[in-house]
């Protein structure tokens, strides 16, 4: 027995429960297996709301890779019919014993496709598992079974069974329990070797489903409280150890994702749209990258799969007062809601919470009387957002109305107050308002009310706002997008810091949606709410109130988002003269901000910005030479690209400029093959708004004199004594650029003055100089 396990005290059992209702033997799930932060979504056929077993994990038919035979047993694998396969177990027994036994029965389990047909072959089996179990409980009594059989053997059992129904289930956890209390004496905790097995297993995250299920059937049927306690906390231990893992993981992809934003931010300005989304192709194809990103995939789909196959027995322990089985749900949970792909089954939690008044008062009995404050912000708050951002994606061309269908199914639990007293009315109030929005009912008003409460709502109150706006606002029927009506709730959203915070979750919400399907098939339907972002954005650097408000981190995430939304949407929306052109300017202007915020300390520095990774993507992807790759990251650091953007250059052009190298314009070449950079191209640019030049024209006056930075550098200090109005400062106050026109031709040297000549009564590009 291994030393140090928690024991906790129950009170003395109950009288035998009713006969528990088979629950009906779950269906394979349709969805494969996934979870990305940018990650990516599938689309299951959605079952509606089970509130009690809970649901399913996904998947649930096994796969068809057939585990390869002990070399120690006899296991087989799949017999053509039950009675066939029984007999194979039987006779596994036979000639091996229990080990060889449940080999053969994990083997037989794994080449079935349908947990009914599991429960089937379980039940035929049923006298050798019984031998099994007497094993077990033989080498409780007399410790004979050492360590490494005991291992083994739960092993096997808990991989057949959780392939199971829970008809399944119950029967291997009876038979186990059964055999133990018959070994184990009344208020004895003491299980040698077995639970010892159970520990080490429980380290690999393994051995949770038939623990959990033994550990309930010792207490509740058959009155071992205390060695049911000392099985059930190598269930939550497994449960502890799997939710480790996915943090660990998922962090390790928040990271990665991190990187691949802040790549894309900074090249941007120089690359279309469709050319961001293959980018994003290349940077997920790096072996590097797309092993982090399945690793947390795994991670995330093996702490579902976990939780769901114990929690029905770990929520009947808690309803009971077993405080390890109430903490090991709500953290597995926890860290289910800041999944995409397994939010829902954290609000089917919260539903079944709701609906089970043991399980609520159990709760909040752990963790105090502000418990449904808890849940509210620690699951709901992140779940909302994640389990709406994945019904959207499951959802696909069916558009708002299967998307509204499949979200309010996860909220049903949600919808009607029993056990939880606050939070159902927010849920109820939040599918109200999205229905308002698609009947164009939802004002400007409400929007300003909602921007109003902004500040002082709770972390669910919030994400509550993302929820409503986001799918309200979600293929929004053109009636109502193509006129005032969005016009108005985009101009409330953008005229305060609050609404521009608000357009940010919003955003990041969708965001994971691009991220998460073919957004081919329907990605013309975000196109309102890039709209959003871009007006957000284009507020933010316009009102100083707003700057002084939010954060230039938050409006760098919010560009990023949108950047990331419009790459995934661009190429698979109508062709050009309709969303397309939205897609593309609105690209645009989230690029332009990312541009400003990088001419400063917010950028990526580029001890942080992987350059190999950039050079052997841009040199796969674009064909760009390692010389063009340097000097477009060194030059899209110094803020060029926003600025040539301001300029009126698209994205080709821009490339064109700043990845010359016969002779670079902005830089030089050392010895040693590096470019260093020649001067600041700042007052280049700077002189051309002034003259109003732009587009094609500045482009190719760019071309012609980019290499003379100098020329263009002393204009910032040649004449100290100039009169205010022909200074660049004063012209930018005043708006009348005429007189710092005369002054800066005084200084150019011929062959510009002869370019810029025809530029002196142009209307000058002032938005250039808006911060």
């Amino acid at each position: 027995m291994i030393d140090g396990l928690r024991r906790r005290f129950l009170p003395p059992p109950p009288p035998p429960p009713a006969p528990k209702k088979e629950a009906p033997a779950p269906q394979p799930a349709k969805k494969p297996a996934g979870f990305s932060g940018r990650s990516t979504f599938e689309a299951p056929a959605r079952a509606p709301v089970v509130l009690t077993p809970p649901a399913t994990p996904r998947p649930v038919a096994p796969a068809a890779t057939h585990v390869a035979a002990r070399t120690d047993g006899t296991a087989t694998g799949g017999a053509s019919t039950v009675r066939d396969a029984s007999r194979a177990v039987e006779a596994a027994y036979t000639s091996g014993g229990a080990k060889a036994a449940a080999a053969e029965l994990r083997s037989q389990t794994e080449a079935l496709t349908d947990p009914a047909q599991v429960d089937r072959l379980l039940a035929a089996a049923q006298p050798t598992i019984d031998r099994i179990s007497t094993d077990l409980a033989n080498g409780v009594r007399n410790n004979r079974v050492d360590l490494a059989t005991n291992r083994d053997v739960l092993r096997d059992l808990d991989a057949a069974v959780s392939r199971a129904g829970q008809a399944g289930r119950d029967a291997v956890a009876t038979s186990v329990a059964k055999k133990l209390s018959e070994a184990v004496p009344q208020g004895s905790a003491q299980l040698g070797r077995f639970d010892d097995a159970l520990v080490e297993l429980a380290r690999d995250g393994v051995g949770g489903t038939l623990s959990s299920a033994v550990a309930e059937k010792l207490i509740n049927d058959f009155g071992r409280v205390e060695a049911g306690n000392a099985v059930l906390d190598t269930s939550v231990d497994a449960i502890n150890e799997v939710r480790a893992d996915y943090e660990a993981k998922a962090e390790e992809l928040t990271q990665v994702e991190t990187r691949l934003n802040e790549e894309l931010a900074q090249l941007g300005p120089a690359l279309t749209p469709e050319e961001i989304e293959k980018f994003k192709e290349a940077f997920w194809a790096r072996d590097e990258n797309a092993d982090i990103r399945d690793a947390a995939r795994a991670a995330g789909d093996t702490l579902s799969e976990t939780l769901a196959a114990s929690t029905a027995e770990l929520e009947a322990l808690a309803a009971q007062g077993d405080a390890g089985a109430t903490k090991a749900l709500f953290d597995g949970y926890k860290a289910l809601a800041e999944t995409p792909n397994h939010a829902d089954e954290a609000l089917q939690f919260a539903g079944r919470i709701n609906q089970d008044a043991g399980l609520a008062e159990a709760l909040s009995k752990e963790y105090g009387g502000d418990f449904e404050q808890k849940l509210s912000d620690e699951i709901l708050a992140p779940a909302v957002p994640n389990a709406q951002a994945e019904a959207i994606a499951e959802a696909g061309e069916g558009g708002f109305d299967v998307a509204m269908k499949e979200f309010s199914a996860l909220v049903k639990g949600l919808k009607t107050a029993h056990s939880l007293t606050n939070i159902p009315g927010d849920v109820q109030q939040m599918l109200t308002d999205i229905r308002d929005i698609r009947a164009g009912t939802f004002t400007q008003d409400k929007v300003q009310e909602m921007l109003d409460a902004w500040g002082n709502e709770s972390p669910l109150g919030r994400s509550l706002a993302v929820a409503t706006l986001g799918l309200g606002l979600y293929d929004l029927p053109s009636q109502l997008a193509d006129g005032e009506y969005l016009e108005a709730i985009k101009n409330t959203l953008s005229s305060s810091a609050d609404g521009i915070e608000l357009t940010a979750g919003i955003l990041d919400t969708l965001g994971k949606t691009g991220a998460a399907t073919d957004v081919a098939k329907f990605g013309a339907k975000f196109v309102p709410l890039l709209g959003l972002g871009a007006d957000a954005i284009q507020a933010y650097q316009d009102v100083q109130a707003l700057r002084d408000g939010v954060s230039a981190g938050d409006v760098f995430n919010l560009a990023g988002s949108v950047v990331s939304l419009a790459g995934d949407i661009a190429g698979f929306v109508p062709v050009a003269g309709t969303a397309v052109d939205v897609v593309a300017t609105v690209a645009g202007e989230a690029l332009r901000a990312v541009g400003g915020l990088l001419n400063g300390d917010l950028g990526p520095d580029l001890e942080d910005f992987s350059l190999d990774e950039v050079t052997d993507i841009l040199q796969n992807t674009l064909g760009l030479s390692e010389a063009e790759v340097q000097l477009l990251v060194g030059n899209t650091k110094s803020g060029y690209g926003k600025q040539l953007q301001a300029l009126g250059l698209e994205p080709l052009q821009i490339r064109e400029l700043l990845t010359q190298t016969e002779p670079p314009l902005f830089a030089f070449s050392d010895a040693l093959g590096s470019y260093e950079p020649l001067g600041d191209a700042r007052f280049l640019f700077e002189t051309l708004a002034a003259f109003g030049m732009s587009g094609d024209a500045a482009f190719e006056f760019i071309q012609e004199h980019g290499n003379a930075l100098s020329a263009f550098e002393q204009l910032d200090d040649a004449n100290p004594f100039a009169p205010l109005e022909a200074t660049l400062d004063g012209a930018i106050s005043t708006g009348d650029f005429s007189a710092y026109r005369e002054e800066a031709l005084r200084w150019l040297p011929p062959e510009i003055i002869e370019d810029l000549e025809p530029y002196l009564d142009a209307p000058a590009n002032t938005e250039f100089f808006e911060p």
